[in-house]
């Protein structure tokens, strides 16, 4: 366990590794928030602050997130478990995961944002953190500006810094404590010391640094004020890292190169502009002749030489259209943005292969961005069963939310639903980076020719399903439809039961019955349960009493007359001998045999 003063040297020496990157990262958020002065001061005159052409970076930027922050698949079974019970905790814990990500927000936007992190800084951050009021971990998306992760060589993390910039006002209503602090150090203040409130609009740099052991929070322009300070309640870090990949171990964003290209368009442009407003504004050249001069429409100036009357020409450098268009074609390549993401298409329509082609790079992107930001979320939801496990453990709750589109509610207790269990699956299926109706048509080919089960299409579907409730969906659909078509195949046999002289009315009545039921809205199964359930009746395999009816020769309830050992006879009359000796066996014993004879009138 490191002491305050070995994280404050520590956070310092990770602050001065990580300079770089800082000013990478603070110029591309200049770039895109338009402040163009910061990243080059003087580049944009002052009656045009701003550059005059469309901020491709930031356009860009919020395309690829909006096309990565589509949710992944979320499940915690895997097609190994064969168990009922199995299943059923499996399934419960994958609709726990997703209510993690319900309560995060995560559908709402936070996951455009957390990938619009990715791809602007190079690194995005889940901070897994609990919700007392709720009794709930959250999955919070961290801004990675001021944040200073330490990895080992195998890229798991050590420690985690957050430096952040704070009004004083704010901080002191989390931590009255540090009022007295604050007012001590006004006369630092650059407000001056004339207002005995000016300390309030100061705005303080915090530092909150984790790991394993402790939980640190300090200001360092306060002389390294420690503010707060307590063990890490879970033992270790709860924050997911994902970070693009890179070849010099430095976080880098998409657009660290790509801003340059694009500044140097806008100068273009605002150049461009300049020689039109020039243009427009030369002066008049006339020749010595003309003694008046008038302006506006239909003006009259009288000279010998009228052809020697023009605007001083601002010729433009036929290079400069060349470059622009240059300029162009760099921009899209730095920022890997194909020209058909915005509508400039001059590929074949008919045969879509040009737009295939157009669209190759920019879908290698998406795959491999949507890798990386599935592996951050699942350890994330790790963490997070594993803090709902250790804050509440036999906290019972219900949770609610919509999994394939339809809403579910479940009630489960953590430590008895969740069991030490934290394993979870995230993935973006198949479909990663593809569009889903090519990612579908390869998944029933390799379903058709038998390469891959039902169980991995089902998980690699470019949509939200739980894969054990679904197959259990299509499983109930497929009883169902079988069900139907024996109704309907017995409804197809009163044809052929009337010709052969039986009675269909028993049979017609059963099938209005249950179409009757159907219409009350009850469901298939039990509408046919409810009708074909046969009426209770006495056991007729009883043994009989003697003297009662059914003894031998007694005629038994609404039957005829029975022989030994219950063999039949015709109405009116007893069994005969060969009757009688065809029913003995070589023990002699008689077999228990039943006839029954209806003769109708033709």
């Amino acid at each position: 366990m490191l002491t305050y003063d070995q994280v404050t040297r520590k956070v310092e020496a990770l602050r001065q590794a990580a300079r770089d990157r800082d000013q990478r990262m603070k110029d591309v958020h200049d770039v895109r928030s338009g402040d163009i002065d910061t990243v080059i001061p003087g580049a944009m005159p002052d009656p045009w602050p701003r550059p005059i052409t469309a901020n491709s970076i930031d356009t860009s930027a919020r395309d690829l997130a909006e096309v990565m922050g589509q949710m992944p698949a979320i499940n915690c079974t895997n097609s190994l478990q064969t168990s009922d019970r199995s299943r059923k905790f499996s399934s419960k814990r994958t609709k726990v995961a997703n209510h993690y990500v319900i309560q995060s927000n995560l559908t709402r936007g936070k996951q455009v944002e957390f990938c619009d992190h990715f791809n602007t800084y190079g690194m995005a951050i889940y901070s897994v953190e609990p919700d007392f009021d709720n009794k709930c971990p959250i999955l919070r998306v961290e801004n990675p500006m001021g944040v200073y992760p330490e990895l080992d060589l195998f890229g798991r993390l050590r420690s985690y810094t957050k430096v952040w910039r704070e009004e004083a006002l704010h901080l002191v209503a989390k931590y009255p404590h540090l009022m007295k602090i604050m007012k001590t150090s006004q006369s630092s203040n650059p407000y001056g010391g004339e207002d005995p409130n000016a300390w309030a609009q100061r705005e303080i740099e915090v530092v909150k640094y984790i790991d394993d052991d402790m939980i640190y929070m300090y200001l360092p322009s306060l002389g390294n004020r420690l503010v707060d300070q307590m063990p890490n309640p879970m033992g270790r870090m709860t924050i997911a890292i994902a970070c693009r990949p890179s070849y010099d171990r430095e976080i880098r964003g998409a657009f660290d190169d790509a801003i340059w290209v694009y500044l140097a368009k806008s100068r273009m442009a605002m150049l461009g502009l300049e020689a039109t407003e020039k243009a427009v504004r030369a002066p008049l050249a006339v020749p010595r002749d003309v003694q008046k001069m008038t302006f506006g429409a239909d003006a009259v100036i009288r000279t010998d030489n009228p052809e020697k009357i023009k605007y001083v020409g601002v010729d433009m450098p036929q290079f400069a259209a060349q470059e622009m268009q240059i300029l162009e074609r760099e921009e899209r390549v730095a920022t890997r943005s194909p020209a058909v993401r915005t509508g400039e298409l001059d590929a074949s329509i008919i045969t879509g292969k040009g737009v295939q082609a157009l669209q190759g790079g920019f879908d290698s992107v998406v795959t491999t961005a949507q890798s990386i930001i599935a592996e951050a979320m699942r350890v994330a939801l790790q963490y997070a069963f594993d803090m709902d496990e250790k804050l509440w453990p036999n906290e019972k709750k219900t949770i609610r939310g919509v999994i394939q589109g339809a809403p579910f509610e479940e009630t489960y207790v953590p430590s008895k639903d969740i069991a030490g269990n934290h394993t979870v699956d995230v993935t973006y299926g198949f479909a990663a980076g593809q569009d889903p109706a090519r990612a579908i048509v390869a998944l029933l080919q390799l379903r058709g020719d038998q390469l891959v089960s039902r169980d991995f299409v089902q998980r690699q579907l470019p949509m939200e399903i739980d894969v054990v409730q679904m197959q259990t969906q299509i499983d109930n659909e497929q009883f169902e439809d079988a069900m139907k078509a024996g109704v309907q195949q017995m409804m197809q046999m009163v044809g052929q039961l009337t010709m052969q002289g039986q009675d269909p009315v028993d049979l017609l009545t059963k099938l209005a019955k249950v179409i009757s039921l159907r219409e009350g809205g009850k469901p298939v199964h039990e509408a046919v349960l409810s009708a074909f359930t046969p009426p209770k009746v006495q056991n007729a395999l009883q043994a009989p009493q003697q003297g009662a009816p059914g003894t031998p020769g007694q005629p038994g309830p609404g039957g005829p007359p029975t022989g030994p050992a219950g063999v039949s006879a015709p109405p009116g009359q007893q069994p005969d001998m060969m009757q009688l000796l065809a029913s003995l066996k070589s023990g002699g014993g008689a077999d228990m045999t039943n006839r029954m004879k209806r003769t109708v009138a033709v």
